[in-house]
């Protein structure tokens, strides 16, 4: 029973590292593991029997291609119990606090997104004390610890004239593919945290290998915490030839917490 239950936290682990690393290699795995390349060659096989696993052949210059491991979308969804459970505790007070005329003939879809703006606003509202400088390179820095934390960022690069936050793992993929409101609400809890424009450029329910976001220098140096008013995307009536959601949509105001 002990040697199962090592081998199951080890299996676990292997579904974390690649939950928060994306594409990886054998040796790449072993490394972060502390284990031999043969041992997590046996467990990868058990993970893709088990529908957890993908895998893909990458070519290189010289050589053989190399096999890169990476979470199946039930990989995934094993990987964000903690996150689905964070977002259930967000909904049910939002939903509680709608107030009448929010409901009275709004269509589902219009409900739905304030749902998720209420639901951005209370995760940039926990994660705000961990984000207190009031310049851009540091803030940024804290945001993507802060969020880090939530499931929602991974890492950010200064390409010079902005800055690059990524994410490679989806926290709540399931509800992504079904709503672009759940990425607007990630984008939107990103934008209240850093107070300057964000701009979703890539979703992994999109299609991408990450979820990306830019955040734009201003031109005369870093700006003070709160100098734009962030703003929730809402759902733009459906257009011929596109499904509802499918387009970016425009945006409502909203008052900067």
């Amino acid at each position: 029973m002990r040697l199962k239950g090592r081998m199951e936290r080890a299996r676990d682990e292997l579904i974390r590292i690649l939950h928060e690393r994306g594409d990886s290699s054998v040796a790449g795995l072993a490394e972060a593991m502390g284990m031999s390349q043969g041992s997590v060659r046996r467990h990868l096989d058990i993970l893709g029997a088990d529908g957890l696993i993908e895998t893909r052949q990458e070519r290189r210059p010289r050589g053989r291609p190399l096999t890169v491991y990476s979470l199946s979308e039930a990989g995934e969804e094993r990987s964000s119990a903690a996150n689905y459970q964070r977002l259930l505790d967000h909904v049910y007070p939002a939903l509680t606090d709608l107030a009448a005329d929010e409901v009275s003939g709004q269509p589902g879809a219009a409900i739905l997104w304030r749902i998720f703006e209420s639901v951005a606003e209370r995760v940039a509202t926990e994660q705000a004390p961990f984000v207190r400088s009031d310049e851009l390179p540091n803030r940024i820095t804290e945001v993507v610890s802060a969020m880090s934390e939530v499931g929602v960022l991974h890492d950010a690069v200064d390409e010079g004239d902005a800055f690059r936050l990524s994410n490679v793992g989806c926290p709540c993929r399931s509800t992504a593919l079904e709503t672009d409101a759940a990425c607007e609400a990630d984008r939107y809890s990103i934008e209240l945290l850093v107070g300057a424009p964000v701009e979703q450029v890539a979703t992994i329910a999109g299609g991408s290998a990450c979820c990306e976001y830019i955040v734009r220098k201003p031109a005369d140096g870093d700006a003070a915490r709160g100098s734009s008013v962030p703003a929730f995307g809402a759902p733009a009536p459906p257009s011929p030839g596109r499904r509802p959601g499918q387009e970016p949509s425009s945006r409502a105001r909203v008052e900067l917490l």
